[in-house]
Order: C-alpha cells, then sequence, then structure tokens
C-alpha cells in the first residue's frame, strides 16, 4: 500500500457530483501535482483528503490506517496539513503568534504542565519556539525582526501566502497540501515560492501541489494527475501528461483544437 492512497473517492453534494471515483496512490517524499481547468474538484480533492469534506464513498489510507471519516483535527494530529486558496491567518494576532498557535498538535506536556509552567513545559516551549523561527527564516518572513511581531495583515500579498504556509508546517505534517500557492503572485515572487517548496519538500515532507501557474509545477512536481469534470483523464511525468490530447481538450476545449 501507498504512502497515502485514495481508492474509489466519490464527493456529491445533491445530485452533483464534484469528484468522481478518484484512484490516486501518493508515494513518500514526492512533490505531486494536482492539475485540471477551474472547476475540476481540485480543491474538492484536498478537502476530501484532509476531512474537510467527507467522501460520499470510498476510503483514503495513510500509512496504512484508514483515515475516511476522522475529523479534521486528527487528520492534522496524523500529520497532514493543508493551506487554502485564500490568505488564512489570525485577525490582528502577530506573525510569530500565529505560527505558535499552529504548533499545539506537537506538544507532549499537558494543560497542567502548560498552567504551571513547568520546567519540561518550558524547555519542549523553547525547543518548539527554535523550531518555529528556522521555518520563518526559511519561508522569509525574519529578515526583519520586527516583521514577526507585525499582525499578518499588514504583511504584503506573497509574504501572507508564505505565513499560510508557516501555519501549516507549524503542526510538523508528514503531508502538505498546497492550494494555489503562487496565486496572485508576480514570476519572481512565484519562483521564490518554487524554492521554499523545494526546502520542505527536502526537510520530508511529501508536498501535495494544486497550482495553474505551469512554470511552477514543472519546476516542482516529480508526478502530475489532471482532473477534468471530477474525473481523473490522466497521469505521469508533467511533461508527458501536459502533451496528451485529452488533457489539452480539457485546458482548450475540441472546438479550439
Amino acid at each position: 500500500m501507498s504512502f497515502l492512497e485514495l481508492n474509489n473517492i466519490t464527493k456529491q453534494f445533491g445530485r452533483l457530483s464534484a469528484i468522481e471515483d478518484i484512484h490516486l496512490s501518493v508515494n513518500e517524499g514526492e512533490i505531486l501535482g494536482i492539475v485540471g481547468p477551474n472547476g475540476s474538484g481540485k480543491s474538492t480533492l484536498i478537502n476530501v483528503i484532509t476531512s474537510y469534506y467527507r467522501p460520499t464513498r470510498g476510503d483514503i489510507f495513510f500509512e496504512g490506517r484508514k483515515i475516511s471519516g476522522l475529523r479534521p483535527d486528527k487528520i492534522a494530529k496524523l500529520g497532514i496539513a493543508r493551506t487554502f486558496q485564500s490568505n488564512v491567518h489570525f485577525e490582528n494576532i502577530p506573525v510569530l503568534h500565529s505560527v505558535l498557535m499552529s504548533s499545539y498538535l506537537q506538544y507532549t506536556t499537558n494543560n497542567w504542565q502548560s498552567f504551571f509552567r513547568t520546567k519540561a513545559y518550558r524547555a519542549e516551549h523553547k525547543e518548539i519556539v527554535g523550531r518555529i523561527l528556522d521555518i520563518l527564516k526559511m519561508l522569509g518572513l525574519f529578515d526583519d525582526f520586527e516583521k514577526i511581531f507585525l499582525p499578518a495583515p499588514s504583511l504584503s500579498h506573497g509574504h501572507q501566502r508564505m505565513l499560510g504556509i508557516a501555519i501549516a508546517l507549524a503542526s510538523g505534517p508528514k503531508v502538505l497540501l498546497l492550494d494555489e500557492p503562487t496565486t496572485g503572485m508576480n514570476h519572481e515572487e512565484a519562483m521564490a515560492v518554487v524554492e521554499n517548496i523545494k526546502k520542505i519538500n527536502e526537510m520530508n515532507i511529501t508536498v501535495i501541489l494544486i497550482e495553474h501557474n505551469m512554470k511552477v509545477l514543472l519546476n516542482l512536481a516529480t508526478r502530475v494527475a489532471v482532473l477534468n469534470f471530477g474525473t481523473k483523464i490522466a497521469e505521469g511525468k508533467p511533461e508527458e501528461v501536459m502533451n496528451k490530447q485529452e488533457v489539452i481538450e480539457a485546458y482548450l476545449g475540441t472546438e479550439t483544437i
């Protein structure tokens, strides 16, 4: 069985199938790209994997364990984290504290130890803060010391996107799902994100990437799966898949072809 495996995943809203009979295997350590036209079911697929939506049919297995049907916090606890298409952050809370709030899954000390700030809690908290600062440095959010104490909405769009990734990384994931991480960015900003995702992957974190920017995708993905109208129509190496006739038609239409 694969590291992360989706078997016959279907999600219906009423009579409408947003995704239908999706079979997908994700290998540990890879960067898998999920692509397709708008409305093809890409974000729905991420929402099902992370249990924001429960599948209508089918099962999801992670490290050999069935996880479909678990609560989102249980999914995160097992090591699957995600970002969102829009900038999601804690309003008026400093950058550092926003990321620290997301690191609670890493604590092994209990509420009693936290309340009394025991030696064990202080040692663990110091270690986790150090880890968070390393994440912020890696993602370019700690180039200015004052920046980490600014409220999240005061950051530039690009830095807010990076903050979303930092918040996801704070949970200590084994799998990171990125939903359009370069949206709204220029070429230079997008290429900076590419480098950051490579660094994340080098930390032995498996990445599942939804991305419309083909340059970003070709620079990152080791494998690509293409969705169209909720079904998987192609899978394989990026250069091969994007040249398939059915994929070209999905993006451009048969009349244009």
